[in-house]
């Protein structure tokens, strides 16, 4: 079913064939992962980021070969910041500064010279990749950062999420990520492209939200996880957002709760769906779910507990028994551990029944194939060690509507 675009975002579908996906290529900004700040910085090990870079380039290739347009938030970015006056300029480099907690009154001064004296590309280049005292020239003898690194940027799917024809800009819970979500504000408030979209949530929302656990199953459907990073809260908001919008035509969201281990970010890092009636998921997590709907036809907005299991939950919404693929093909329970590790779950779907992910997990990667999936590889050696896989590098901006199956199993 072929997408009806009223604006620059439309994603009603987690399958439907992708058209235009939003990717950050991993840049300097990796070079500031050190053993003194890797945990600060969310990362389980230090990358080699020139060697990440090419990894990523490999990624977007695949997609490209596949008939998707890849769109870099850089060139997003610079296309913004060449639209709009001076005046709005300086005040997003104030912003930054102000929100990178710089507060020494000369310092401050010293960086917005620095940052004006700067290309665009250059600009966003620094902000990006983190300011040093080399960089400002104030010591030639030790390189401080002044302004942090965002090494994470590259997982794009976190900062927001593509909902329907609108969006859900994130409120992250950890303050080294925060900055992140300036750039997402920055590109829907200012984008000649994006600016109409609506934004069914912003970046000041009171409580957590994370791309990684938003989900447009179909057209009447909107699955969110409530995990570690997205609360219940914010569902719950987003819930009033959807009824009161007149863009929206989502009938319900179903929330799945993620369990609190620490390589289970999001949803995604657990279960996701690549097929019409297929998805992947961990094995790890089978026990102590929760399910939750709203009724988004129903003025109430009541949040529902829902006495389900996970089969049962997703046949209610995609209309017939899933099929269900393990990760590792549950060869043993090590490399289920190791696998999940990896981000197993974590392929992006480019169109139903074709995903693309890392080489490495070896086994998902043969479950999958036996199952039916097609699966598209790419070596990942490097970029896996930030905890996320080819879902996690993307934002699809423009997907295929699919149609809806009913329980009786007919279209």
């Amino acid at each position: 079913m072929k997408t009806k675009l009223e604006n620059g975002i439309h994603v009603f579908s987690e399958i439907g064939q992708l058209k235009k996906v939003l990717v950050k290529r991993p840049g300097r900004e990796l070079s500031f992962i050190s053993p003194s700040n890797c945990n600060e910085l969310l990362f389980s090990a230090i990358l080699d980021w020139k060697q990440a870079a090419k990894e990523h380039d490999e990624f977007c290739k695949i997609l490209t070969q596949n008939g998707v347009e890849v769109v870099y938030i850089e060139d997003l970015l610079l296309e913004t910041w060449n639209s709009i006056s001076e005046k709005e300029q300086d005040l997003f480099i104030r912003k930054f500064i102000s929100e990178s907690n710089v507060k020494d009154k000369k310092l401050h001064i010293k960086l917005f010279q620095y940052l004006k004296s700067r290309s665009a590309y250059g600009l966003f280049d620094a902000m990006i990749s983190g300011i040093t005292t080399f960089d400002l020239q104030l010591s030639l003898e030790k390189d401080v950062l002044v302004t942090q690194p965002m090494p994470n940027f590259y997982f794009t799917r976190d900062t927001f999420s593509s909902v329907g024809n609108g969006v859900v800009i994130s409120s992250m819970k950890y303050p080294i990520r925060k900055r992140e979500t300036l750039f997402t504000w920055f590109i829907f408030t200012y984008h000649p492209l994006y600016k109409h979209t609506t934004q069914y949530l912003d970046r000041n929302n009171e409580s957590y939200i994370e791309g990684g656990d938003i989900f447009p199953y179909n057209t009447d459907t909107l699955v969110v996880g409530v995990s570690d990073r997205t609360k219940i809260e914010s569902i719950k908001n987003l819930a009033k957002q959807l009824y009161r919008s007149k863009e929206n035509k989502f009938k319900r969201i179903v929330a799945i709760y993620v369990p609190h281990k620490w390589n289970l970010m999001h949803l995604d890092t657990w279960l996701t769906m690549v097929d019409y009636d297929k998805f992947l998921y961990s094995p790890n997590v089978t026990t102590n779910l929760k399910f939750w709907k709203i009724d988004l036809t129903s003025p109430k907005l009541s949040i529902d507990s829902y006495d389900s299991n996970l089969e049962s939950l997703l046949e209610s919404i995609i209309g017939k028994l899933p099929i269900m693929i393990p990760v590792a093909g549950a060869y043993s329970q090590l490399a289920i551990d190791v696998e999940t590790q990896f981000d197993a779950t974590n392929f992006l779907v480019i169109k139903p029944g074709l995903v693309v992910g890392y080489s490495r997990n070896y086994y998902t990667i043969e479950a999958l194939r036996k199952a039916g999936v097609e699966v598209l590889t790419f070596n990942g050696n490097q970029l896996s060690l930030g905890m996320g896989s080819s879902r996690c590098m993307s934002m699809p901006l423009i997907r295929d509507d699919v149609e809806i199956i009913n329980r009786k199993g007919e279209k």
